[in-house]
């Protein structure tokens, strides 16, 4: 595909520039994100916010431009609404269970389940747009129960640096909200496994592999009591 501009370049992801309204992702590897592409499809018609899909090729994604900062850049902005963002956060996790997965998706790890899950969902994945949030970056998606996703953006939100330091200060408010839209009990005895995708799929900082040992560490004493 031709492409303009480079937009931002991600952690194996560029998007480019590529006429009004479109941009397109580009792999840094090589690698295909057509099944990347079919799962967005396959979320939009079921009523879920992820960006509109033009076209697939390989490598490449044509896709909608979406108009909006991150949830992460809304926290730098007005980090007092914290509470806020762990709220739309549960909320889009429920909207989501609510999807069934195709049949050609791999399974996660864990317990069996038929659901579509994101397993990446966290304030730098959700752009909010005029027309409400969006969801990006469906690269990890796969079947599952919704309890495993849940787990996965708990994690995140307790432990990664992603939410710090535009969330420092307020990252207990924002998961407090969070877990009180969700089902903590059913998320909890996936944690493991979630600790274990994420050290697996990129190089985390020392300090962010401390916390989660720490955090898991926290989790196993409370389940004992």
């Amino acid at each position: 595909m031709q492409v303009g501009s480079l937009i931002v370049a991600g952690y194996d992801c560029e998007i480019f520039e590529a006429g009004p309204g479109r941009v397109v992702r580009r792999s840094r590897d090589g690698r295909s994100l057509e099944r990347e592409a079919a799962v967005m499809r396959h979320v939009r018609r079921h009523g879920f916010p992820a960006p509109e899909i033009f076209d697939a090729d390989g490598p490449d994604i044509l896709m909608e431009h979406v108009d909006g900062p991150s949830l992460i850049e809304e926290a730098v902005r007005a980090p007092s609404r914290a509470a806020e963002y762990g709220v739309l956060l549960a909320g889009l996790l429920r909207k989501l269970s609510a999807v069934r997965s195709p049949g050609w998706l791999q399974a996660a790890v864990g317990r069996p389940g038929n659901r579509l899950l994101h397993l990446d969902l966290h304030p730098g994945n959700v752009l909010l747009t005029a027309d409400g949030p969006r969801v990006i970056d469906w690269a990890n998606a796969a079947r599952g129960t919704p309890a495993v996703d849940v787990a996965c953006t708990w994690l995140i939100l307790a432990t990664a640096t992603i939410v710090d330091p535009p969330l420092a200060a307020e990252r207990a408010d924002l998961l407090a909200a969070f877990l009180d839209g969700v089902d903590p009990a059913a998320a909890r005895p996936h944690l493991g496994a979630a600790a274990e995708r994420r050290r697996a799929e990129r190089d985390l900082p020392a300090g962010e592999l401390a916390e989660i040992d720490r955090f898991l560490a926290r989790e196993a004493a409370e389940t004992a009591l």
